[in-house]
């Protein structure tokens, strides 16, 4: 599961501390910003702050509906780096209409965030154990992409939105 301790990269390389927290154990929902598992769904009223949804490869927007008006934030999880679809995720979740923040989280590192941004991601949770600034130093080493991008993100990547 999610590691709230770890900092957060924006796609424009500033660095943040996570406000997200997770639910409790026992069910309890704390004050302030808070990150709910599919399986939490019903949970979402409770949050008095901003609301976030973790998704897994095992939660597919292509076959589940989530309440994406009431979400500010979507964690997509990347069980591996071999495993590509959390960018097919991201775009599935743009085309739905989805405006918040995508955020990338797993085995995230500085060689795939270029390619997690232009799929539309907006910030990324670095891997444990590799360095978040190396990592924001290389979020513009690609200017001139070999490839275009899907119409969606490309869109939201270019406005910045």
């Amino acid at each position: 599961m999610l590691n709230t301790a770890l900092q957060v990269l924006a796609k424009d390389g500033t660095i943040t501390d996570n406000s997200y927290q997770l639910v409790a154990e026992d069910g309890t929902v704390p004050a302030g910003d808070v990150v709910v598992t599919t399986a939490q769904l019903e949970l979402l009223a409770q949050i008095q702050g901003k609301k976030a949804l973790y998704i897994t490869v095992d939660d597919s927007p292509e076959v589940n509906q989530f309440p994406l008006a009431a979400l500010d934030t979507i964690f997509i999880e990347f069980a591996g780096f071999n495993d590509g679809r959390g960018y097919s995720f991201a775009a599935l979740l743009r085309r739905q209409g989805y405006q918040g923040e995508l955020r990338a989280v797993g085995d995230i590192f500085k060689d795939v965030l270029n390619y997690l941004k232009r799929s539309g991601f907006d910030s990324f949770v670095i891997k444990e154990g590799k360095d978040i600034h190396e990592a924001a130093a290389g979020l513009n080493d690609f200017k001139n992409p070999y490839q275009a991008s899907t119409g969606v993100a490309q869109a939201h990547y270019q406005t910045g939105a």
